[in-house]
């Protein structure tokens, strides 16, 4: 059984929100496989949820799931605020 590894391919900013003295970033992330996340950041706190253009690849639910949640670290660590478009 091979483990799935998700490899970001683009970002885009989807919307940034700046307040007194936090910050919340929504970008939309599309992985090498066309899967495609929204990556929320903002005070510490970051979540992942897959919008719904395609099945999981991961379960193949054509539902939310919550299978990229294990991988928020390793994909919001592929994303460089350089590469947002």
């Amino acid at each position: 059984m091979t483990t799935y590894q998700p490899l970001v391919k683009s970002v885009v900013l989807s919307t940034q929100t700046k307040n007194n003295d936090s910050e919340l970033v929504q970008l939309i992330v599309t992985l090498q496989d066309a899967t495609q996340l929204r990556l929320i950041r903002g005070d510490g706190i970051k979540s992942i949820t897959r919008l719904l253009s395609i099945p999981c690849p991961i379960c193949r639910k054509d539902f939310y799931c919550k299978c990229f949640d294990r991988f928020v670290e390793e994909i919001d660590g592929q994303v460089e605020e350089k590469d947002w478009k």
